[in-house]
């Protein structure tokens, strides 16, 4: 087990022991764990990866590990701070629903934060439940016509009722202002919410560091006088969560960015630790890449226990796939295929899989010990002994029960699996767990000889788009 001052916990007994990956594994990595932190060292010191460019083919900064710490010359700063406070404060005031527009990592780490922060009914909320704060709907994942239909009525059908003091807040964020999904829903939201008479705003994220040569977004921003907040030059999608990506939202809703920074950066201080067993990061990723390519298990599923955490697997998922997926420096593809899940939902629905499918698969828990509710199944059929058995018990110990015996019964099997726990659910903790997962995915892409920064494959369908939309444009 291993342990933080925080009370952020790594058990890694059920995938470390004489059955599983063993002592001596750990050992014939002693040369490549070097190797990490002299890639590591370089990273810190210049601000850039060794062997990263660009698509354009020119060395470009990665500068995730500035992230935790606000600083007058880092990228997160006091004055943005102080943005996006007036901002808080300004939509508790004029606001009525927020739309936040955006995909990959503009909004699957938004939509982390979101859930952890207001749950699943936060739109069902009074204004005085909601304490001022927003209705919060998201947009620009897909492009999908239905879904956009219902949020435009749900839209008109909120301005009927409240009447021409409505206002409704469009958040676009796109680096560039070209991705094809935020664009398009922003464009047809913009004329619906016109088409209806229904008083808007927008506020982009985007690239904002040359005003002599905006991007897409930032020209229209300029032109429009749009509120703009910005996507940090050297920092990917998938570690933006960190950045006003992900903290216009945090804003817009309440979460504590302090605090999530705070859990960030104690994480990054357990991450410079260079006694692998007491990193949790590099353990981690460590012995996920044996399990990978030692031991077969080439599947990741990561499996966070409770609804507003079923996000965090989505989240996991952008950032393992774009990071680790790819041609190695030996021109061998490698990658650990990630899979989605929530306990206790796909108890039912893939441990089948789990326990007794192919030996290829890591388990990745995620557990909370202490939900800070007081729900209690009460007790009102003693007469069958099976619901008599769950009565009178806290509905959060059924769910950590459930990931204890899921855990229990794939290590009977020498079925590989880890658990990371946190004593409860607060920002400081979420920014601790998703902090360790940026940091454990750079570490396994050093041992696996691939560059996590780049995403070549994704530029292929991008390519392939383009024409197909023009040819339906000039039929």
């Amino acid at each position: 087990m291993l342990q933080l001052d925080s009370g952020f916990e790594l058990d890694y007994s059920n995938i470390y022991n004489e059955s599983c990956i063993q002592a001596r594994d750990i050992q014939n990595f002693e040369r490549a764990i070097q190797n990490v932190w002299r890639h590591t060292n370089i990273l810190r010191s210049t601000g850039y990866e060794e062997g990263h460019l660009s698509k354009d083919g020119q060395p470009e900064p990665i500068l995730f590990y500035q992230l935790p710490y606000i600083s007058e010359d880092g990228i997160n700063t006091p004055e943005m701070m102080n943005r996006l406070h007036c901002l808080r404060e300004y939509a508790r005031e004029n606001i009525d629903t927020v739309i936040s527009i955006g995909i990959g990592g503009s909004y699957l780490g938004s939509k982390v934060i979101f859930d952890v922060q207001c749950g699943s009914f936060w739109n069902n909320y009074t204004d005085e439940e909601r304490q001022g704060y927003p209705r919060f709907y998201f947009a620009g994942f897909n492009v999908d016509g239905p879904y956009l239909e219902g949020l435009i009525k749900t839209l008109i059908s909120q301005a009927n009722e409240k009447g021409k003091d409505y206002k409704v807040l469009l958040v676009v964020t796109s680096k560039s202002g070209s991705t094809i999904e935020p664009m398009a829903n922003f464009m047809i939201l913009q004329k619906a919410l016109e088409d209806h008479h229904i008083n808007y705003e927008v506020t982009v994220v985007t690239e904002t560091n040359d005003d002599a040569h905006p991007t897409i977004l930032h020209d229209m921003a300029i032109k429009h006088q749009w509120r703009t907040f910005s996507v940090p030059y050297g920092v990917g999608g998938r570690f933006s969560v960190f950045t006003e990506v992900g903290f216009v939202t945090a804003a817009l809703v309440g979460f504590d960015i302090e605090g999530f920074l705070a859990g960030a950066a104690s994480m990054d201080m357990a991450c410079q630790e260079e006694d692998v067993y007491k990193n949790p990061a590099l353990f981690s990723a460590l012995l996920k890449y044996i399990a990978s390519e030692r031991y077969g298990r080439i599947i990741e599923v990561f499996m966070p226990y409770g609804e507003s955490l079923h996000s965090l697997s989505d989240w996991y998922v952008q950032l393992l796939s774009e990071s680790l997926g790819k041609m190695s420096n030996t021109c061998l593809p490698y990658g650990r295929t990630p899979v989605p899940a929530v306990g206790t939902m796909d108890m039912h629905a893939q441990v089948q899989e789990h326990q007794e499918g192919r030996l290829n698969k890591v388990v990745q828990f995620i557990k909370v010990r202490d939900w800070n509710t007081s729900l209690v199944v009460p007790n009102l059929y003693s007469e069958y002994d099976k619901l008599d058995a769950i009565g009178d018990i806290p509905i959060s110990d059924i769910l950590n029960s459930a990931l204890d015996a899921n855990r229990e019964a794939l290590s009977i099997d020498n079925r590989f699996n880890m658990t990371i726990s946190v004593p409860t659910l607060n920002a400081f903790h979420l920014g601790e767990i998703m902090f360790m997962h940026c940091w454990a995915v750079y570490f396994e892409s050093i041992l696996a000889g691939v560059d996590a920064f780049d995403q070549p494959g994704v530029e292929v369908y991008k390519r392939l788009i383009g024409p197909k939309l023009q040819t339906i444009k000039q039929s």
